[in-house]
């Protein structure tokens, strides 16, 4: 774990970042006291696909088909 100084991180910010993005964590001190913490984010929480099983079961089923609905308009087109 790195420290720095008020003034340090003030002038050295980008620097002090890219020790974050590499996974380490930076102390700032101010008069030699810890004062703040730059840590890296936790990591996002993944979500998987979720299951829509149960929503197409409430879709209603078109008689006729839209694929034939709209082969028969682009036909009219034609």
């Amino acid at each position: 774990m790195r420290t720095a100084g008020i003034r340090e991180a003030r002038q050295n910010l980008s620097i002090l970042l890219d020790e974050v993005k590499k996974g380490r964590e930076v102390v700032i001190t101010e008069r030699g006291r810890p004062v703040a913490k730059l840590v890296p984010p936790d990591p996002p929480k993944r979500r998987g696909v979720p299951d829509l099983t149960a929503f197409r079961r409430t879709m209603p089923v078109l008689d006729p088909p839209l694929s034939s609905t709209i082969t028969g308009e682009r036909e009219d087109r034609a």
